[in-house]
């Protein structure tokens, strides 16, 4: 289990420090998804975020060992709202990446991921006047290669020869610089194995002969600060001792959503393995039990076999003084049963999502103290007999989960 590194009254000394000298309006910016009743329509309230420049590093593993880091240049487009239902989708933007050969400018990948918002939050640098306002958002979509991309099985996967688009899976976060104004970027894109992205009745399944079953990718930013380290990252263990649960309900086409509904809960990291390899390959996976019980009737508890929900270690960004902080980075997926508050459905959905450990201290925008590990999972199906399963093609998103953990 991760500890917290600054005690409780330090840090909220800290922040007060900090938060006195905000520079812009936006910080703090409630998103307007809290403490309305259960259920309830709601209309979240974001700033606008802005184009970035981007920062990349791919990383191949085989076998759940790195085998290849390369860095990316590029832009990462303003996102952008999604217009549906005869107007703009709540909490719904596209966003376009642009991934280019750092050595020769040549463009290599482009596409549009669809985000999701989930939550903010503030963050502050201890012993500074630094704070940040974070925005982060789920994200799925697919990247379209050009011939500028090596034809070798880390720089293009093997479900390219079949499929024409890269799925990809994963976060961004929007840091705000309360002082200067400026603004930062923290993400990840993730690609998993066959057994995952490109499992039997997944959208785009593998051969029988299969792709190139022990490889997966993740493309990470800031990339220039970022250590691989898929047997040393930390992983999420303990008390779920805050989070909600966030419902869109997308029959209400464009306002789908909803208010949240606090939960805690249990996050029980059990044994260590290698998904995507032989089972004597070093461990980056860990399977994982998730309990959460909202106040407002949802719960999230493990799926029945042969179900199951897994941690993927990737590594950790460095700087003490960039954003995000020595903070770590995990990709976590795999089925779980929800139940829902609002009308008593029970479904088993496909969860993805990012976990960050660390970082710099942090806070939700009353001032309360948050945990130093953070969970945002976002569903993509209703059902594992539903026929529009979409495990490994871009989703739309049923079910927002965010939990803190010490």
């Amino acid at each position: 289990m991760f500890r917290s590194l600054a005690p409780l009254g330090l840090a909220l000394g800290l922040l007060a420090g900090a938060l006195s000298s905000s520079a812009s309006a936006q910080c703090g910016l409630p998103d307007n998804l809290d403490g309305g009743p259960c259920c309830a329509p709601a209309a979240v309230n974001l700033p606008q975020f802005p184009a970035m420049p981007l920062d990349g590093l791919w990383i191949c593993f085989d076998s759940c060992a790195p085998v290849m880091q390369k860095p990316y240049c590029g832009t990462i487009g303003a996102p952008k709202s999604v217009v549906g239902g005869g107007g703009v989708v709540c909490g719904e933007y596209t966003i376009r990446y642009q991934l280019r050969d750092c050595l020769t400018g040549q463009l290599n990948w482009t596409g549009g991921v669809r985000g999701t918002y989930s939550r903010t939050w503030q963050e502050f640098v201890p012993g500074t006047n630094q704070n940040f306002s974070v925005w982060r958002f789920l994200i799925n979509g697919d990247l379209v290669p050009t011939n500028a991309v090596p034809n070798t099985p880390c720089d293009r996967p093997a479900s390219l020869n079949v499929y024409s688009r890269l799925y990809v899976t994963g976060h961004i976060d929007y840091a705000l610089d309360c002082n200067t104004n400026t603004w930062s970027v923290a993400w990840s894109l993730n690609h998993e194995c066959d057994a995952v992205h490109h499992s039997p009745g997944s959208a785009r399944p593998a051969p029988i002969g299969g792709f190139d079953p022990g490889k997966t990718f993740s493309i990470v930013g800031p990339g220039s600060t970022f250590a691989v380290a898929p047997s040393a990252t930390l992983i999420s263990d303990g008390p779920v001792t805050s989070g909600t649960i966030r419902h869109n309900n997308w029959a209400t086409l464009p306002a789908i959503c909803r208010m949240r509904e606090p939960v805690q809960g249990n996050f029980i990291a059990n044994n260590p393995f290698c998904l995507c390899g032989p089972a004597a390959a070093a461990p980056q996976n860990v399977d994982s039990t998730v309990f959460a019980q909202g106040q407002c009737g949802s719960s999230i508890t493990p799926a029945p076999a042969p179900g199951r929900f897994t941690q993927k270690r990737i590594g950790v960004w460095t700087s003490a003084t960039q954003f995000p902080g020595v903070e770590h980075l995990l990709f976590d997926f795999g089925d779980l049963r929800a139940a829902n508050g609002c009308n008593g459905n029970q479904t088993v959905e496909w969860f993805e999502g990012p976990e960050t450990i660390g970082g710099f201290p942090a806070v939700d925008n009353t001032g309360v103290l948050l945990g130093r590990q953070f969970e945002d999972l976002g569903s993509c199906n209703t059902s594992p007999t539903n026929p529009a399963r979409r495990i490994g093609a871009p989703h739309i998103v049923n079910r927002i989960l965010n939990f803190n953990l010490p």
